[in-house]
This record gives C-alpha cells, structure tokens and sequence, in this order.
C-alpha cells in the first residue's frame, strides 16, 4: 500500500510541477524580466569588462524553472505520500479524504504561519 500510495504522490507532484512551470512562466517571468532590466538600467557603469555568466538567462527561464518546479513537485508529493501513508489510520480514523485535508492543513500551518 505504501508503495502505491507514494506512485501517486510522485504523479501528483509531477502534475503540481508541470503546473507551477506554466504558471511560474505567464505570470512571474515578465516580472523578473523587468526587474533585471531595471537593474541593469539603473546600475553605474562598470569599469572593467563584463564577465560571461555562466547559466544564460534563456536557459534559465526554460529548462532550469522547469527542472526546479518538477524536481520540488516531485519530493513535496513524495513527503506528502509518505506522511499519509503513516497517518492514514493511525492517528485519526476518518476517511482518506479528510486525512488528507487535516495532513495538508498541518503542512500549511507549520509552512506559513
């Protein structure tokens, strides 16, 4: 059942990456972007020569959001899975829905607040 329980915690991670890419791409990329150029405008100019960096921003905003939002989605639904399949049962004796729901309400308690 555990092994079970943490596939589809990985799949819903997965999901939840794939989602937090696109989302991360529409609405937060062209606020970075003018941040960066905002700074560049804004900063005195340098006296020596500009170094290379060494992660484009191209590549930065592609393939390396979408490799940071999967690989977070995946290990966040792993933890999730397995603390479920701990709690499932033993601390409370509801259904799986609500144990999910209070699992997730704890997360969000010991997270944010």
């Amino acid at each position: 059942m555990t092994r079970n329980l943490l596939v589809c915690g990985l799949i819903a991670g997965l999901c939840a990456g794939l989602l937090a890419t696109g989302f991360a791409r529409v609405v937060g990329e062209p606020a970075v972007d003018d941040a960066i150029a905002f700074e560049e405008n804004s900063a005195p100019p340098s006296s020596g020569p500009e170094e290379a960096p060494l992660v484009t921003r191209g590549v930065q905003s592609s393939i390396g959001l979408l490799t940071a939002a999967t690989f977070f989605g995946l290990a966040v639904g792993g933890l999730f899975a397995l603390a479920f399949a701990f709690v499932y049962g033993r601390v409370t004796h509801v259904g799986p829905l609500a144990t999910s729901l209070w699992l997730a309400g704890g997360a969000f308690v010991v997270v944010f607040l």
